[in-house]
């Protein structure tokens, strides 16, 4: 039975006001940008005023005082609203990929797995696309980072560097990072929390956020269940700016068909 005249279906409905309200995303960010930087304005001149309420007139030290402090909150307001519209627009983009995403990733051709995967993620991801475009050196192959007095190896580094005041701050112009390191055919969950840990490590001496944190499995084998558990329903928090960001743990595993096997299947990310 269709449905009765003038109803939509309410599946694709909900998808066309999710991409119109994602479509919104630049003016958002625009009007969250103004309106931060005339709250800080706002919070500098109380605070001024308050200096010169001290030496002059109590009362007005009050009024500045309730000023900055209104300031701080409608801020912080701002910020948490910022948080919730970036989420959901992100939470947009992956449902659009797993919508758009080839029933099977294949994998490119290429002289190494590592070298292989490096081109997969620049063909599947339009930001890392024009990354490498742009400067094919921010592909890097058996890379070291020193952290921690100690130099922690990884296969392959592909990044963009963030933005001084963003890597400060915490702020959004924040870069990417993608770490990879080529594993055996059965990891072990020692070497998966070895690889996340010399990622956490290295992540403040990236060039940008560290984002996506990859094993490589060059043949498909046996997966142990805590192994897989770990990878899927394990978040890693790295440092960024004064507080820490999520970033991605995943196995991928080449196929003996030509395809890529992803634990999780991680998209859209950066």
């Amino acid at each position: 039975m269709g449905a009765p005249q003038g109803i939509e279906d309410p599946i694709s409905a909900l998808f066309d006001l999710a991409d119109r309200a994602a479509a919104m995303a630049p003016v958002v960010r625009r009007l969250y940008r103004y309106t931060a930087a005339i709250l800080v304005v706002w919070i500098a001149i109380m605070a001024i005023l308050i200096l010169v309420g001290l030496a002059s007139a109590g009362w007005l030290s009050i009024l500045a005082l309730i000023g900055l402090a209104a300031g701080v909150i409608a801020l912080g307001l701002l910020r948490q609203t910022d948080r919730f519209f970036r989420e959901f627009v992100q939470r947009h983009q992956w449902i659009r990929q797993v919508q758009e995403a080839e029933p099977a990733s294949k994998i490119p051709d290429g002289r190494t797995p590592v070298e292989r995967l490096a081109r997969y993620l620049a063909v599947s991801n339009p930001r890392i696309e024009r990354r490498v475009t742009a400067n094919p050196g921010s592909v890097r192959f058996r890379v070291s980072v020193h952290a921690s007095r100690r130099d922690l190896p990884f296969d392959l580094i592909l990044g963009e560097p963030s933005g001084t005041i963003a890597r400060w701050t915490g702020g959004d112009d924040a870069g990417f990072a993608i770490v990879a390191r080529l594993g055996s055919a059965s990891p072990t969950l020692a070497e998966l929390r070895q690889l996340e840990g010399d990622a956490v490590l290295s992540a403040s001496s990236l060039e940008g956020r560290l984002v996506r944190i990859i094993l490589l499995r060059p043949e498909p084998g046996p997966l142990a269940e805590e192994v897989y558990d770990y990878a899927v329903g394990h978040p890693v928090e790295v440092p960024w700016g004064f507080g820490r960001r999520r970033a991605t743990l995943e196995i991928v595993t080449e196929n003996a068909n030509g395809t890529y096997d992803f634990v999780p299947h991680v998209l859209a990310v950066p």
